[in-house]
């Protein structure tokens, strides 16, 4: 495996954010009390046990890259949001620079979902 960076968000309650991100696809690496590692193909996110944060004002993000952002889009635009009342999926945004949508996860975390050439 190459080095790497991961990005590391918050996550008030590891059950119900892990349920949220297989929602998305996403599988469970690796879970303790503290920190649980979720992928999705050569995708990865890692998270710390934050009980206390206030979803409504968190400011934690992260980016993610790709070169299937349509795909990835289309899927997960198709689910039932219904099942998660606090998160939620834009629609996608073009300008000249960027093409993307976002998730709002269930911490409020933002996931900007950006196309790569």
């Amino acid at each position: 495996m190459q080095d790497y960076i991961s990005a590391n968000l918050p996550a008030i309650d590891f059950d119900h954010t892990r349920e949220f991100y297989a929602f998305l696809g996403f599988k469970c690496d690796y879970q303790s009390e503290q920190w649980m590692i979720l992928s999705k193909d050569s995708l990865m996110l890692e998270f710390f046990h934050h009980p206390q944060l206030d979803r409504k004002e968190s400011w934690f993000s992260a980016c993610l890259r790709t070169h299937t952002m349509h795909d990835l889009f289309h899927v997960w635009q198709a689910l039932d949001w219904t099942r998660f009342p606090n998160a939620r999926i834009t629609e996608m945004a073009c300008s000249e620079e960027i093409e993307l949508f976002c998730v709002i996860d269930p911490n409020g975390s933002l996931i900007r979902c950006i196309q790569t050439d």
